[in-house]
């Protein structure tokens, strides 16, 4: 089989050695990268580039296991120096606006912040240089002298003096550092990840440079803790390779009893008590970082201050290992496979679908002393059955107050939808994903893939006139939309419709067609563009003419040289209006702003039919 190399400074098939920036790359990177093209439909992207967002992607999953990633939300820019890819992970979640940000603080009262930061090197070796630079930069970035910075990508140039101009980048470390008051256990995390190449074999020399980096950063006081990670070619490669392996465990369960089922049953429930030593491996990575598990779970954590978390951490705090196991609901657990040989369990493509809360404070808990001794109840049910899967969710999530729209996941229209999406052809062709990571080991391209966040803010800003709202927290974006979305009569090709405006705009603004400068207004770009394409009047979501409606617009979107040109002239037509400020952050957060967009549908006509 063919793998992807670099002619003429893109991707294309040949057998030859693969090389970036003049570097020969051994073949099993070669053919990771050619897979990591493949996957985000990166083949007109330079390779040293593509190399970055390789890097970074493997680094930050790495860090949290994130499973959505957009990779132009993470990079500092082609051009960068110093720093080629920034994450800043709150709470356990990759946050990429202030907005993110507050709603964690309003939803959970407290703040856990993690900064990833990466230089990717095509060079193969390890240069001490280019490894001081990094620090050098790194400090630069948490200090208020931002000179260095340069790229487009990064400096957002507020109309203040020179000395007052901020990065997106740093303005989300600036509002977190500015709310210190929320990091009631710890310090900022500092996490340092140097890629190259080449291979590393724990030279002293550039060891002692980065003990010596490490101890100049923590004496900024700023940080809990600081890692810095030297990749090589190896460690990149396990780094990608864990990115695509289904999420496993391996723990001993000694004291259990089978609810239902036998091992040669579909489904298989087991019930028991396990110390925090083993669900430690449940739930946390090698690393001390919690693992993606949470995903399927209705609830994001909400904090220690929350009553019932309080009283969790009170126990905690007290060691009552009896009241912590006879008061606790416990945790539930479902997996697609559970193999229990002996005492050792083995689960496989996991997820904790109710114990969020719990294994959050357990988590904050985990350096208590004695903490490892303290019983846990938990449920171990194995299962491919998505009804059974569904009916349990349900089931252990109605003892608190779960609003009907947080369940709306598991209900029949969302198969229907995935099943809908289906039926379009390969050119067409996007894939509804209902539950975390169900495509993972599938080889499609990671752009076509539709989660249900991704289309709650879809549809929501494309017919509902809301691109405002979707900025922000999945959670927040719910409770804005309510029951507006996801009734059962609803016609499916609107949410498809909506999809596929968002894939094609994006893949704009991928390819450099559209400015990435002009990513925030690519949801108010769909709502005109449906605007434009059928008109303002929306029918009905359940209507007949909602189908007619609808397909005008996939037509347009799949012909190339109209997409293109209209999606381009849009935002052109936005960039031009005086009143829209890009270096506000809170511009496209405003009702107002959607407002006087939709006030000006004639004049945007007649500007693009110009």
């Amino acid at each position: 089989m063919s793998n992807f190399v670099v002619y003429n400074g893109k991707f294309c098939y040949d057998d030859t050695i693969l090389t970036i920036g003049g570097i020969n790359v051994d073949p099993i990177t070669k053919k990771f990268l050619g897979e990591f093209c493949r996957s985000f439909e990166l083949e007109n992207t330079e390779p040293t580039v593509v190399f970055e967002h390789f890097c970074n992607y493997c680094c930050v999953n790495k860090e949290n296991g994130i499973v959505d990633i957009k990779l132009s939300e993470m990079t500092t820019g082609s051009s960068a120096q110093g720093i080629d890819g920034i994450a800043v992970i709150v709470n356990h979640k990759l946050v990429t606006t202030i907005s993110e940000i507050e709603f964690q603080i309003s939803n959970s009262r407290y703040l856990d912040v993690n900064f990833v930061l990466v230089q990717a090197k095509t060079s193969s070796s390890f240069d001490n240089k280019e490894m001081l630079n990094f620090t050098e930069f790194t400090k630069a970035f948490f200090s208020d002298d931002i000179s260095e910075f340069k790229t487009p990508e990064v400096i957002r140039i507020i109309r203040l003096p020179p000395i007052c101009r901020r990065t997106y980048f740093f303005e989300m470390k600036e509002y977190i550092y500015d709310h210190a008051e929320y990091m009631t256990e710890s310090n900022p995390q500092l996490s340092m990840y140097y890629v190259t190449t080449g291979k590393w074999v724990g030279d002293k020399t550039l060891q002692k440079i980065i003990d010596r980096n490490k101890k100049e950063l923590k004496d900024l006081n700023i940080f809990s803790d600081i890692k810095f990670v030297p990749c090589g070619a190896t460690e990149i490669q396990t780094l990608y390779r864990n990115t695509k392996n289904l999420l496993s465990t391996k723990f001993k369960f000694e004291k259990y009893i089978v609810m239902f089922g036998d091992e040669d049953s579909e489904s298989i429930g087991y019930s028991g008590v396990i110390p925090f030593r083993e669900y430690r491996k449940i739930i946390m990575n090698d690393g001390d970082s919690l693992k993606p598990v949470f995903d399927d779970n209705i609830r994001d954590f909400l904090g220690n201050k929350n009553p019932i978390n309080k009283a969790i951490f009170d126990t905690l705090q007290d060691l009552d290992i009896n009241s912590f196991c006879m008061l606790n609901n416990g945790i539930t657990i479902i997996a697609n496979k559970v193999t229990l040989t002996g005492t050792t369990a083995v689960l496989t493509d996991y997820q904790i679908v109710n114990g969020c809360q719990t294994s959050h404070v357990l988590y904050e808990n985990r350096n208590l002393d004695g903490v490892d001794d303290l019983l846990i109840p938990i449920k171990v049910i194995g299962t491919t059955d998505e009804d059974i899967r569904n009916n349990i969710t349900k089931a252990t999530n109605s003892q608190t107050s779960i609003k009907p729209e947080q369940l709306e996941a598991l209900s029949d229209f969302q198969k229907n939808l995935e099943t809908y999406y289906s039926t379009y052809g390969e050119n067409e062709r996007l894939y509804y994903e209902r539950r975390t990571g169900q495509y993972r080991l599938e080889s499609i391209p990671k752009t076509k893939i539709v989660n249900i966040p991704q289309q709650i803010k879809s549809v929501s800003a494309m017919f509902l006139n809301n691109p405002h709202g979707v900025s922000g927290n999945y959670g927040a974006i719910v409770k804005k939309v309510g029951n507006n979305i996801f009734n059962v009569n609803d016609k499916m090709i609107l949410y498809y419709t909506s999809s596929l405006a968002q894939y094609k705009i994006e893949k704009l603004i991928s390819a450099k067609v559209i400015d990435k400068k002009y990513n925030k207004s690519r949801y108010h770009a769909m709502m005109l563009f449906r605007i434009y394409v059928s008109g303002k009047s929306i029918p009905k979501f359940n209507e007949n003419k909602m189908e007619g409606y609808c397909q005008k617009i996939i037509d347009v979107l799949n012909d190339e040289e109209q997409c293109t040109t209209i999606y381009s002239k849009i935002v052109d037509f936005i960039v031009k209006q005086d009143t829209i400020d890009f270096d506000d952050r809170k511009t496209f957060e405003r009702k107002e702003t959607t407002e006087e967009l939709l006030s000006k549908v004639n004049e945007m006509k007649r500007f693009i039919n110009q």
